[in-house]
């Protein structure tokens, strides 16, 4: 007996959330995300999707574009400094010399 599975189709680029990355020179991902959760509230901090992608020697945050100012404002309000923020991980390495 077998069983019919059907292959999911791909989400096609325009449908995929943008992500921007920012990269931060914290390290504890907690104090990040106790900063995000602060300024804005458990909804905020879901549309934001926040993830944590690189952890050595700096933190790496992806994030949807459209919270990019607000994460940014709740970070510099916890005192937590922003490097540098990108499109793409590549680029945000390139640029700030970690490559």
């Amino acid at each position: 007996m077998k069983t019919k599975f059907k292959k999911m189709k791909m989400i096609p680029p325009t449908m995929r959330e943008k992500k921007r990355y920012f990269l931060l020179k914290e390290i504890n991902e907690k104090k990040v995300e106790k900063a995000i959760l602060k300024f804005l509230g458990e909804l905020g901090y879901a549309e934001a999707n926040p993830q944590f992608v690189h952890k050595n020697p700096y933190l790496l945050l992806s994030v949807n574009h459209f919270m990019l100012d607000k994460i940014r404002t709740s970070l510099a309000l916890s005192g937590i400094n922003v490097i540098r923020v990108s499109g793409t991980i590549e680029a945000l390495m390139e640029k700030s010399g970690m490559h």
